[in-house]
């Protein structure tokens, strides 16, 4: 339950300035890039977009990342975009993927190096929800903590149904890759 609490007050903080509490500063992506392929035998489809929102609690290790299905661009054509939007994701009615959870490993995410690690967390996509634990490269630096990760995605764990007649042409599975880099919020003006 507590962690529900804190992942509430994470997604709460996107739209609010950073807040200084018992575990430091809240970071927030200021860089990002989300892609994912679907190789299918008879068509490859890739999509990517630089507009994931997140916030991260380096000390909790802790972390909440939102994408827009709707900004994914760099498709086939403007009818595949179209398909991927209102007949498969359906991002009217689902119009985020969200990523919530925890770092498993016990490191400190305010000191600079890099390594590998597990982040375990629900995965919420079209609506359904999935526990996953998912590797990830952490670099801490000077700029932020840099978070990269490739993942599968079946659809189907998702309630993602692709007609008979197309299942040629998009893969049951799609490989997602992510490159976040989380700073703390630049203060206002």
């Amino acid at each position: 339950m507590m962690f529900r609490i804190v992942l509430l007050a994470l997604f709460t903080a996107l739209a609010l300035p950073p807040v200084h509490g018992q575990t430091g500063e809240l970071l927030y992506i200021v860089r990002s890039e989300v892609s994912f392929v679907s190789d299918a035998p008879l068509e490859i489809i890739k999509a990517a977009m630089r507009s994931a929102k997140g916030v991260m609690d380096p000390a909790a290790r802790t972390f909440a990342v939102q994408v827009a299905m709707a900004d994914l661009d760099g498709f086939n054509s403007p009818l595949q975009r179209e398909h991927f939007n209102e007949n498969y994701l359906e991002s009217a009615t689902y119009p985020h993927a969200v990523f919530k959870g925890r770092v498993i490993e016990s490191l400190d995410l305010r000191t600079p190096g890099t390594t590998i690690v597990r982040a375990k967390g629900t995965f919420d996509l079209h609506g359904v929800e999935r526990e996953r634990i998912i590797e990830c490269r952490i670099a801490v630096g000077r700029d932020g903590v840099r978070v990269t990760s490739t993942f599968p995605v079946l659809l189907e764990d998702h309630a993602i149904r692709v007609p008979r007649v197309v299942q040629r042409k998009v893969a049951p599975e799609a490989i997602v890759t992510v490159d976040l880099l989380f700073r703390p919020k630049p203060a206002a003006p």
